[in-house]
């Protein structure tokens, strides 16, 4: 009697055990049995900064991907052929060098068998690992940066939910010119999406009767931005139009402020938007404009994140932080990649590229926007907001217009 409860007790635990090894097998993007009602999960792969020069935007992109997780798993998971499949981002950090968001998109594909990729942060970088994921055809959607170059490679399986760079300074320029700024002065790094923001700006205030009096390029991590900004001050433009990112933003104000150079505006394409710009500078970063790509007073919505505004609440009680533009988009990229998995009914590759390729016009709780052949975007209307009391405001299109305030901004002296 004692000895066939012994055998039944091992048959059980022969079972279970045998149960807990056939759960974990198939590869990490393959639908596995789940416990509970999901029917799998798909794995997505993401190469995004986490350290380096880029690790304050990295961090905005990965926590907007990860929200996006976090919103569907909450509510099930997505919806793939009639079952419920969670999603699980594996981040792993490029450090801010294009050559690793390359090598571990390889990495990711070979040795952990993932076929459906996210992008990292910078287009560069993007330029980088998109050369990876083309070759072995797996789709990656743009998160993190809209460079022209990244989509004239006639390549089938890049997509994005960035705007060109080009086009960022567009209503920056609109909102200058209804003040009566003539002259600017433009500075960018040599970092490709810096280079095509600046031609892309340079070419718009041009058309529009701006003056630009001076323009010049430097090396992307820049210490140093005196030697600059003291040919600047000689020019004494009405502006000044900083195209290149967070830790080159800062420095810009910094040694304005030391040099005492003041200018009737300030706007960057990146800096202003983020919540640390405001914090780290202070009182010196109030009045500043920067280019945006959205913010929560946008009157769109969708069937993931509600409105602009319920994103902004859910992101700040995640993170307990406001979101910016990095944030917001790489959440709609990843919203992106969850509408072609569902469309497709399938997480094959191929299936999610064809899918991805006919979304035609989506319309998500950051703007509505159409795919074009590409994979690139267009159609997205861009706001700029500007530091008030340490947040950031919208102060365009013409219907936030009331909200503009600090022009001419007032000396640094006197702030």
């Amino acid at each position: 009697m004692h000895k066939s409860k012994r055998l039944a007790k091992a048959l059980v635990a022969v079972s279970v055990t045998l149960t807990l090894v056939l759960s974990g097998c198939g590869s990490s993007n393959t639908a596995s049995k789940d416990s509970g009602s999901s029917a799998g999960t798909i794995t997505i792969g993401a190469p995004v900064a986490a350290t380096g020069s880029l690790a304050n935007e990295g961090k905005l992109v990965h926590d907007g991907y990860t929200l996006w997780q976090n919103v569907v798993n909450k509510q099930g998971g997505l919806l793939v052929d009639g079952k419920r499949y969670k999603v699980n981002i594996n981040f792993q950090d490029d450090q801010s060098v294009a050559t690793n968001s390359a090598s571990l998109t390889e990495k990711m594909y070979t040795q952990d068998n993932i076929r459906l990729f996210l992008s990292p942060y910078a287009s560069g970088n993007i330029f980088s690992a998109t050369t990876v994921a083309e070759k072995h055809k797996v789709p990656m959607i743009s998160g993190g940066g809209g460079a022209k170059s990244i989509f004239t490679r006639d390549y089938k399986y890049v997509f994005s939910a960035y705007p060109y760079s080009g086009a960022y300074l567009g209503s920056v320029l609109d909102l200058l010119k209804t003040q009566g700024v003539k002259t600017l002065a433009f500075l960018h790094a040599d970092d490709v999406f810096s280079k095509e923001a600046d031609q892309g700006g340079e070419e718009y205030a041009k058309s529009h009767g701006f003056d630009i009096v001076y323009s010049a390029q430097y090396p992307s991590n820049a210490s140093d931005l005196t030697s600059q900004l003291t040919q600047i001050a000689q020019k004494a433009p009405d502006a000044l139009i900083g195209t290149g990112h967070f830790q080159e933003a800062v420095l810009l104000v910094k040694e304005a402020k030391q040099m005492n150079v003041n200018f009737k505006s300030i706007a960057f394409t990146v800096g202003p938007t983020m919540p640390s710009f405001a914090k780290t500078l202070g009182k010196d970063a109030e009045g500043i404009l920067g280019a945006s790509l959205w913010t929560p007073d946008l009157p769109y919505k969708d069937d993931v994140f509600g409105t602009s505004k319920d994103y902004a609440a859910l992101y700040k009680q995640t993170f307990g932080v406001d979101p910016d533009y990095h944030s917001a988009m790489a959440s709609a990229a990843a919203e992106l990649m969850g509408l072609a998995i569902q469309k497709a009914g399938s997480q094959d590759p191929q299936k999610v590229r064809d899918a991805l390729a006919g979304l035609g016009t989506v319309h998500l709780f950051d703007g509505d926007f159409t795919i074009e052949s590409n994979g690139s975007i267009s159609g997205l209307k861009l706001p700029v907001i500007q530091i008030q009391d340490g947040k950031a405001v919208t102060v365009w299109p013409g219907s936030f217009s009331q909200s503009f305030k600090d022009f001419p901004l007032p000396a640094w002296n006197k702030r």
